[in-house]
């Protein structure tokens, strides 16, 4: 997707240096093209299971279409985002409605539209949604989501299924949690929900899930309830530093032979994977300087822009737009009155001046969905790239 041709930067056919021309600075660039070629890798591993992608890590308009066009659904975590799925042409039978503080008017939204399923995370959440079903004389499909207290290898802040994490239902209360919403006439048990983390590149985090999904179904079922499917949630993660990590094909081999004896419909909710590599933010440089002994490259976007490395600690491999032989390790940090405001420490680059461009990689995800106008900078335009033409997507995320 991403290569250098006359030493500049392209995405596919289109030279970078054209839209930095016409867009400015900073931007956030798309390859559909690529977003293609990662659908269809899940869709061929998984081909009978719903592909709810998570519209959190990039909710922009004319992605959310294409994926829509490439047949997926959506995984939505608010009203903003179910609306935005529904915008978009994902019709209501795709979406999963997730979250672990739904309000009164997103679950009776969620039902009134016709979800697929409402993922439960709390026991204290079944009576509401039961209630918001009986108000509008409907029946909804439900899910359980299990927090299985599995601490999987990632950032601290990415462990959502972990022992003392805020998400899902506990152990002890997910089967009295059955119970509860199998009593409830305007409640439709489907199955089960496992999503414990994400950037998750573990082959024995990806396959403990699996087994974990498949103990906690035959505990059900050994109780004397349905289980009709499961839904293993996202979270497979990329190498941003370049190295290969499990792909689909890996994770469907080996939850094959742990939930295909089952009988299970499967869901699954993938992001990051699928739209991370797909994006890169492109910015200019407004300063070089030495301080402390070191190089310090100023550019017009940062966290802002890009949160992840201040939240996360996160590192983006960061490549100059035209192209140049590494001769130093500098740190990049960006414009923002913060010290958190890095966005890589040690990054080899060529010498870069005033004005230079740089290409912040495997951006699609979490980067403009978490942009902000802190310091009263204006959000980031979005360019969409298909193959040997370019346009800007209208009006952002959502």
């Amino acid at each position: 997707m991403l290569h250098y041709r006359e030493q500049v930067l392209h995405m596919e056919s289109v030279p970078l240096d054209e839209i930095v021309r016409h867009i400015g600075t900073p931007v956030y660039v798309y390859s559909l093209n690529e977003l293609s070629r990662r659908v269809r890798a899940y869709r061929e591993a998984f081909p009978d299971a719903l592909i709810a992608y998570a519209c959190k890590a990039n909710a922009n308009r004319v992605l959310l279409a294409h994926l829509t066009h490439l047949g997926c659904g959506a995984d939505v975590v608010s009203a903003g985002e179910l609306r935005a799925a529904l915008s978009a042409g994902i019709p209501p039978r795709r979406v999963v409605f997730n979250g672990n503080a739904k309000t009164d008017e997103e679950l009776r939204l969620a039902i009134q539209v016709g979800v697929r399923v409402i993922n439960i995370d709390a026991r204290e959440e079944i009576v509401r949604v039961a209630a918001a079903a009986r108000d509008l004389g409907r029946q909804v499909t439900v899910a359980l989501r299990v927090n299985p207290g599995l601490a999987v290898t990632t950032h601290p802040h990415l462990q959502v299924g972990a022992m003392g994490s805020h998400f899902g239902i506990p152990p002890e209360d997910v089967l009295p949690s059955v119970a509860e919403v199998m009593r409830e006439s305007h409640l439709r048990f489907w199955g089960l929900h496992f999503h414990v983390g994400s950037q998750l590149t573990s082959r024995q985090d990806l396959t403990m899930i699996a087994q974990l999904a498949a103990e906690w179904v035959h505990r059900v079922r050994e109780a004397g309830y349905p289980v009709e499917g499961v839904n293993l949630g996202g979270g497979l993660g990329i190498g941003y530093d370049g190295a290969d990590t499990p792909s689909p094909q890996d994770v469907a081999a080996w939850w094959e032979a742990t939930l295909a004896p089952l009988n299970l419909s499967l869901i699954l909710e993938p992001g990051r994977w699928l739209v991370a590599p797909v994006g890169v933010l492109l910015v200019r440089v407004v300063q070089v300087k030495r301080t402390w002994g070191r190089t310090v490259v100023a550019v017009d976007g940062g966290m802002n822009v890009l949160l992840r490395p201040a939240l996360y600690g996160a590192r983006h491999r960061i490549w100059p737009l035209r192209e140049g032989e590494p001769v130093r390790a500098v740190d990049v940090v960006g414009p923002i009155c913060e010290s958190a405001d890095v966005l890589g420490r040690d990054c080899p680059l060529p010498p870069l001046k005033n004005g230079d461009i740089l290409a912040i990689l495997d951006a699609g995800a979490y980067g403009r969905s978490m942009a902000s106008t802190y310091n009263g900078r204006p959000l980031p335009p979005e360019v969409v790239v298909d193959g040997t033409t370019w346009y800007v997507s209208p009006s952002g995320n959502g």
